[in-house]
């Protein structure tokens, strides 16, 4: 769980778990001065070996590796702008989340690397060899043409071999005469990009924006087009032969000429959002503070807030916020209407994969909890709990969702076999994030809560039996534990986005005002805790932690 709330954890398990430095052992850590020094003598045929080393976290920009291994190597969050990689052995290798912008990597064996999150903004992969990871990374306008990135069936599963390009930005990229048979490109944005020659037969484009790409004369036979946008695009000789469609527009504004498998019906299959006039709402039913059948969570009053301010009717769709949340509600249709069960999501962490996300309306960050009276009330930060005497800190009991940044940090502080664990997800639709807090501190069944801000701070302020302390964690470069929260929209309904985009703009101080009501800990752009002044209207009358 590295997003709060039930949804939100369930995104979370999504999310890679990127180790730090000092999580590698076995792995000898490396400088800057150590990298140029190796690479000194290095020549075509007597490159550098760096196979097995952390260089992680390091500015290796401009540095030309000259070919080098770096076979087994961590580049986790470095920077590596402008860097020659070209011809480089970069298998197995993790570079997640490392910048590689304007980075050259012709020629580079990519085999099982780990690129999630890396910004390839502009960077030159022509020619290379990749099966890997590169969910969520940042490929606009970079040069992908003549790449090798088809699973060898004849070794491997598909499963395990396929190039993984989800939720990836491939804006403008030009992947013109490359093999991506068989990759995942799911969610990706694809617009404006050059696939013209490309190979992608058995690939997978559910909710991929293809708005404006050049796919003339690709090969698609058996693909999979789900909630596809082809508006604009140029499909001229392409062969979709044994495809699927399903759910995809634009195909009446494309280019078809010698196309070759397209479906018979061409024209827009799906009604835009808020056609209806009606602000169809995903949401889970039992889920305060942020929803409940009662409207009583403070998505709830954001719903309604947006509805009156499009002056239309709110409707909601009821499905508890855990696996398989977003495909029974943002993206089912109904058979009979062929409408969509409904439009938004009011509460998703940035980036989420599986939507396409506002900018956040809010920034919430990690709490611990206690009861006060009970020898904890020094503790006014997090780490004043690692202050207490040692027979004190030893007798807690420390309750905590696993997955979380805060088990991270218990981990990271020799507290975990304390740990009353939690499952970030329940199969009890009954159950809800905030009883650790609500049932399991209050009775003492643990001494200190560490859950997602907007939980503590509301069943802190609704609790009957005693009174609570919340100590909010300050955002940290090693654990994140803040996070940003927008609104979720459908892939491709990029007008639809902007609107609300444009809504949450111009009631900004109104939510922080719902959200201040509901004592959710708010940041600024700083990541300090705000001063906000809560909406009348809902104190006290939001305290009703009822079910």
């Amino acid at each position: 769980m590295k997003w709060p709330g039930r949804l939100v954890m369930t995104a979370a398990l999504l999310a890679p778990q990127v180790p730090g430095a000092a999580d590698w052992p076995g792995y000898e850590k490396l400088t800057r001065e150590q990298v140029v020094a190796a690479l000194a003598g290095a020549s075509a045929s007597t490159p550098t070996d760096f196979y097995s080393k952390n260089l992680s976290g390091l500015d290796l920009s401009g540095i030309d590796f000259k070919g080098a291994n770096l076979a087994a190597a961590v580049l986790n969050r470095s920077n590596l702008t402008s860097a020659n990689l070209s011809r480089c052995n970069l298998t197995v290798s993790f570079a997640e989340g490392t910048n590689l912008t304007d980075a050259n990597l012709q020629g580079a064996m990519m085999f099982s690397m780990q690129l999630q999150g890396a910004n390839l903004k502009g960077a030159n992969l022509s020619g290379a060899r990749l099966i890997g990871d590169l969910r969520r990374a940042n490929l606009e306008q970079a040069v992908l043409t003549k790449m090798d990135a088809a699973a060898d069936m004849k070794n491997q599963s598909m499963g395990l071999m396929r190039a993984n390009i989800v939720s990836a930005n491939l804006r403008g990229a030009d992947l013109s005469g490359s093999d991506f048979s068989r990759a995942d490109f799911s969610f990706s944005d694809l617009s404006g990009a050059n696939l013209a020659g490309t190979k992608l037969g058995g690939a997978e484009f559910s909710g991929t924006d293809l708005r404006g790409a050049n796919l003339a004369g690709a090969d698609l036979r058996g693909s999979r087009f789900i909630d596809t946008d082809f508006a604009g695009a140029d499909l001229a000789g392409a062969d979709f032969t044994a495809a699927t469609f399903r759910s995809v527009r634009g195909l009446d504004q494309a280019k078809t000429q010698g196309a070759r498998g397209l479906p018979l019906q061409v024209a827009q299959q799906s009604q835009p959002a808020g056609d209806e006039r009606v602000l169809r709402v995903c949401q889970d039913p039992n889920n305060l503070p942020f929803s409940n059948r009662a409207g009583e969570g403070f998505e709830n009053k954001i719903a309604e807030l947006l509805a009156r301010e499009l002056g239309w009717t709110l409707e909601y769709t009821w499905f508890p916020q855990r696996m398989g949340f977003i495909r029974n509600t943002l993206r089912r249709r109904d058979p009979n209407s062929n409408r969509f069960a409904c439009d938004l999501v009011i509460g998703v962490p940035a980036g989420f994969e599986l939507a396409s996300t506002t900018k956040p309306y809010y920034r919430s960050i990690y709490a611990l909890v206690y009861v006060k009276g009970k020898g904890l009330d020094r503790v006014k930060v997090p780490e004043d709990l690692l202050k207490l005497e040692a027979a004190k800190l030893k007798s807690l009991k420390l309750g905590v969702f696993g997955q979380s940044p805060a088990a991270d940090w218990l981990l990271k502080h020799g507290l975990f076999d304390q740990v009353v664990s939690y499952q970030p997800q329940s199969g009890d639709p009954e159950r809800y994030p905030g009883e650790i807090i609500e049932k399991d501190l209050a009775s003492g069944m643990v001494d200190v809560a560490f859950v997602w801000g907007p939980i503590a701070g509301y069943f802190a302020k609704n609790a009957k039996s005693a009174e609570l302390a919340v100590v909010p964690f300050e955002p940290n470069p090693e654990i994140q534990f803040d996070f940003g929260i927008g609104m979720g929209v459908r892939f491709g309904e990029r007008e639809w986005k902007d609107r609300i985009e444009r809504l949450i703009e111009a009631n900004r101080p109104r939510l922080q005002a719902i959200l201040a009501a509901y004592g959710v800990p708010q940041l600024d752009d700083a990541g300090r805790i705000m001063a906000v002044p809560a909406d009348p209207s809902l104190t006290p009358g939001v305290s009703k932690p009822g079910k």
